[in-house]
């Protein structure tokens, strides 16, 4: 068994504090996490597969703060796509419900998964005290005031800290809530797909986030990559996702008939319920992102909740030492995430009404128009919370 570990070395960006940090995870959270920790100084080894991303992801002000805070928003918006407003139709009949029109002070924008992981793998890996090591991980424990981890071929690392950013089942938060949260039960499911802008109907080019609300189910979509394609994202529960579920959803109305297209490739992706743990930070080990709130994606919250998690580290990590740091953000963020956990959860609850209750829910949003959406999400979106 090998061992590895962190060196003690000058860097540009100041004196090289003790301390050596393992990341678990090469998402956007560990990421974030790394060139957090590096840039304040810390030996930083991040560990994981490195996977290509699908899809891409929508950011608020909430979100944009955090990126100001950590450096990222100029290099975030230069990859984006400024939204306008949510418009908000029934999948069946496409009929227009309501629009929610975005302040111009105000920045929601939305992005392809693999620019923001370019991005963020770009600035760690120009930190000379940030390394990577790819590989699969087995194991997590606690041994003589350290932590640590095994990979499945059998490296051991050793860190003074570690960063659980490794998912809603992934090893540290295992380790944190004591139980397998291998076991976590999907609730719902999202079927993404990538469409070239050009091949769909000019409603769905719009540069706006489009949430089309069925029977059971919801379809929302955006563009990303400047345009140029659109990030699809289906949602409906497992029964309903059999065989020809496009064709059956899609065909009957005519303006989404081109989406039962079989040379759409739809990736089936697992909704786990909504949840917060209550604690963050246990040993050695704290979570950041997924592995601290799982976020379901009906407020477009799960990687601006994560970006803001790393900006709180940031500022944290100003004022006091690596173990206070992370004890402080961790007690900060995670009551700061429950209203928007607890929010994303309800939201997920009204999308996936069926039969009589889904036609109330899109005639009562008609009826109460954009105030009252506006008035619901306000705190979600809110950059001064």
């Amino acid at each position: 068994i090998g061992m590895t570990g962190g060196t003690i070395r000058t860097i540009n960006m100041g004196q090289q504090k003790d301390g050596h940090i393992i990341v678990l995870g090469q998402g956007i959270a560990g990421l974030t996490a790394a060139v957090v920790l590096g840039e304040a100084g810390y030996p930083v080894q991040v560990l994981g597969r490195r996977y290509p991303a699908a899809g891409g992801l929508q950011l608020s002000p909430n979100g944009f703060k955090a990126l100001a805070v950590l450096g990222l928003d100029e290099a975030v918006l230069n990859k984006a796509v400024r939204l306008n407003s949510v418009v908000i139709k029934s999948l069946s009949a496409n009929r227009h419900l309501t629009e929610i029109i975005h302040k111009p002070d105000q920045t929601h924008a939305a992005i392809a998964r693999q620019d923001v992981l370019d991005l963020l793998t770009d600035r760690a890996e120009r930190l000379p005290q940030v390394s990577f090591t790819d590989t699969d991980l087995h194991a997590l424990h606690f041994s003589q005031g350290k932590a640590r981890i095994v990979s499945k071929d059998g490296q051991l690392f050793a860190g003074d800290e570690v960063i659980g950013a490794d998912g809603a089942n992934g090893l540290a938060r295992a380790a944190i809530a004591g139980q397998n949260q291998s076991q976590t039960k999907a609730v719902y499911r999202a079927m993404r797909a990538e469409v070239e802008a050009d091949k769909l109907p000019a409603v769905l080019r719009r540069p706006s986030t489009l949430l089309l609300l069925g029977d059971g189910c919801h379809l929302v979509s955006y563009p990303i990559a400047g345009g140029a394609r659109n990030n699809l994202v289906f949602c409906a529960s497992s029964d309903q996702l059999t065989p020809g579920w496009a064709q059956a959803v899609f065909s009957p109305n005519p303006v989404l008939a081109c989406l039962a297209e079989p040379s759409i490739r739809w990736i089936d992706t697992p909704l786990y319920p909504a949840q917060t743990l209550p604690v963050w930070r246990r040993e050695q080990v704290t979570l950041i992102g997924d592995a601290a709130h799982v976020m379901p994606p009906h407020l477009a919250q799960g990687a601006g909740q994560t970006f803001v998690d790393c900006a709180c580290l940031k500022a944290e990590l100003s004022k006091q030492p690596l173990s206070d740091a992370l004890s402080q953000m961790a007690a900060i963020r995670s009551k700061e995430v429950q209203m928007i956990t607890q929010k994303a959860a309800a939201s997920g609850r009204v999308m996936r009404l069926g039969g009589l209750a889904s036609r109330a829910r899109n005639m009562f949003i008609d009826m109460a128009g954009p105030g009252f959406m506006n008035a619901w999400l306000k705190e979600v979106w809110d950059a001064d919370g």
